[in-house]
């Protein structure tokens, strides 16, 4: 037992006793200086409230309040709020305060009785000039904000008002004037009528336009510009031309500046661009349930020449696939037309096949004015294959053609969009392939909102007609299962099956998806969903196999990261991890 002196003792507790009136002092202190003035209000809810709550700002006003400065704030308040009220088309307010001090400071309560709301009696919306036959002023004048009938709302007046200014500085009426902009509110009728009266003056059209660049030969980048001095000013011309040189892989930095001109009204353009480095690497890892961990490795020539011409290659290795590939881009329109010649290989082994192929190839690419992609495209394929067993050689020389549309409101993480994808390919023995086939494969994707989260929902079909499925490559054959296809199924685990049960692919494929997901934090959704789908040889044959189950999604730094547990309808497995990588669309 240890023992102390008493003067010890006392000398502790003196020392305990000032520590505790020190941190009490202390708290009481940062009590007051925390405590401020409070507004409640009764009377009123959502949006009026709302805005009463943004205009009247009493915060800063101290607990000490004096009496003459009480008086002064109640009515500054009092008219805030009656601002607020206003903007929302409410004319006629009754508005009462009363001060409640409190220990620590005071409350300033609120009782509001909105009254009758404004309504828009009539609307004079017009536009005078050239502008007056321009098409998108007329979908403007068809679609205000505010129409006869409606709640007076002030931000909405604005709306109008400023859509009509920057519409016609968008369009190049650089000498419109708005004649008339008014609000007229008749309180005792509780009736507004806007007048809104643009003079747009001519419409400027494009002069002079000047690409700076040393990259491409001139003839070549001229085929960036959209427009052609003499055309009407519009700019999202200007933003389409910034947009496809940034676009392009060539610049490295792209600013653009314009100079109206009152005299000739004419708007010359210069585009100011600095090259892209010539060489570029790339080094990737990734990872999916499907094909295990994935390194990347690749090169690229930007410039090779000035006429535009460009090569890359491409490195990947993986449990599952491995693989090289070269490519050659030849540009006829930039960033519209182009020709690329391609070569690769690829060594893929699953568990229904092996496959080992060698290709070359050659596609033109054309961006339709619908902003469809199509792309013509030739390829020889020599593949080595083995299914159930089978080993066998096929030399295939396959013209194709695809036609493809991405729509997407963000490229991360979409709240709208959707994907379309159709592509047709075909063999014949007559021309130097093994088998005779035509095949078709479909791909589609829809994303929309729906109760605060998405719905994802995805569609794959495919068909082949052919005479003997045992001639077909395994490359050509449809299996389905995976992170992509049905989950809770292994990659390619699903198809009709031989004598023997095992599975050896199909002549035509259909699966789909519905998920829906949901974010909880700024980064992270959780989701559920259900896969169905198979391949399959005929209707007759077809049976579906569907995958349930909830997952966990993280945008991270590289792009979307899935995390899946899901669990196939047929219980050959209690339930699969799912892990994938990748864009929504």
């Amino acid at each position: 037992m240890l023992g102390f002196p008493l003067q010890t003792v006392r000398a502790w507790h003196c020392a305990l006793r000032r520590l505790l009136l020190a941190l009490t002092l202390t708290l009481m202190t940062s009590g007051a200086l925390a405590a401020t003035p409070s507004l409640q209000l009764s009377g009123v809810d959502g949006e009026p409230r709302d805005n009463i709550l943004a205009h009247v700002a009493i915060g800063n006003e101290p607990c000490e309040l004096a009496s003459w400065r009480e008086r002064a704030m109640q009515r500054n308040a009092r008219r805030n709020a009656d601002t607020a009220l206003r903007a929302l088309g409410y004319y006629s307010p009754t508005l009462t305060t009363r001060l409640q001090r409190t220990d620590n400071c005071w409350t300033l309560d609120m009782q509001v009785t909105t009254g009758p709301r404004v309504t828009v009696s009539e609307v004079q919306m017009t536009v005078t000039g050239p502008a007056e036959s321009d098409p998108a002023f007329r979908e403007v004048l068809a679609n205000p904000a505010l129409k006869a009938g409606d709640p007076l709302r002030h931000d909405r007046y604005e709306q109008m008002r400023n859509t009509l200014s920057r519409l016609a500085a968008d369009r190049g009426y650089f000498d419109s004037q708005m004649v008339a902009h008014r609000l007229e509110v008749d309180v005792p009728r509780q009736q507004a009528r806007i007048v809104l009266h643009l003079d747009s003056g001519p419409r400027y059209r494009f002069g002079e336009v000047t690409l700076e660049q040393d990259v491409l030969h001139p003839e070549l980048a001229q085929r960036f510009i959209p427009f052609v001095p003499g055309d009407p000013y519009d700019s999202r011309q200007l933003i389409n031309l910034q947009q496809s040189l940034n676009s392009s892989g060539y610049y490295g930095n792209v600013r653009i500046s314009t100079e109206p001109d009152a005299q000739s009204r004419r708007v010359s353009v210069a585009a100011t661009t600095t090259a892209r480095a010539k060489h570029g690497y790339m080094a990737g890892i990734g990872f999916s349930t499907d094909i295990g961990p994935r390194l990347r490795l690749g090169y690229e020539n930007r410039r090779v020449n000035r006429r535009g011409h460009r090569y890359s290659f491409e490195m990947e290795a993986s449990p599952v696939r491995s693989g090289a590939g070269f490519n050659y881009e030849i540009p006829i329109e930039p960033n519209r037309e182009k020709v690329t010649f391609s070569a690769g290989y690829r060594d893929e082994e699953t568990d229904t096949s092996d496959s080992e192929r060698y290709r070359l190839g050659v596609a033109h690419q054309l961006e339709l004015k619908s902003n469809w992609i199509a792309t013509t495209s030739l390829e020889f394929e020599r593949e080595y294959f083995t299914v159930a067993d089978v080993r066998d050689r096929t030399d295939l020389l396959m013209p194709g053609f695809e036609l493809a549309r991405t729509r997407g409101d963000h490229p991360v993480y979409p709240q709208h969009g959707w994907h379309l994808s159709g592509k047709v390919r075909f063999a014949e023995q007559a021309l130097a392939s093994s088998v005779t086939f035509v095949q078709f494969r479909g791909r589609a994707k829809l994303i929309f909102p729906l109760l605060g989260g998405r719905i994802i929902s995805r569609a794959d079909a495919g068909v082949t007609e052919a005479d003997e499925l045992v001639e077909l490559p395994s490359s050509v054959r449809f299996f389905a299962g995976g992170d992509a296809s049905v989950r809770g199924y292994a990659y390619e685990s699903l198809g009709p099956t031989n004598d023997d049960g095992d599975v050896v692919g199909g002549r035509h494929l259909l699966t789909g998806s519905v998920e829906y997901d949901h974010l909880f934090l700024p980064s992270w959704s959780a989701a559920i969903f259900i896969d169905g789908g198979n391949a399959f040889d005929t209707l007759d044959t077809f049976e579906a196999v569907y995958g349930y189950g909830v997952g966990i999604r993280w945008r991270s730094p590289i792009g979307p990261i899935r995390l899946d547990v899901a669990r196939p309808s047929d219980q050959r497995d209690e339930f699969r991890i799912h892990v994938s990588m990748g864009p929504d669309l």
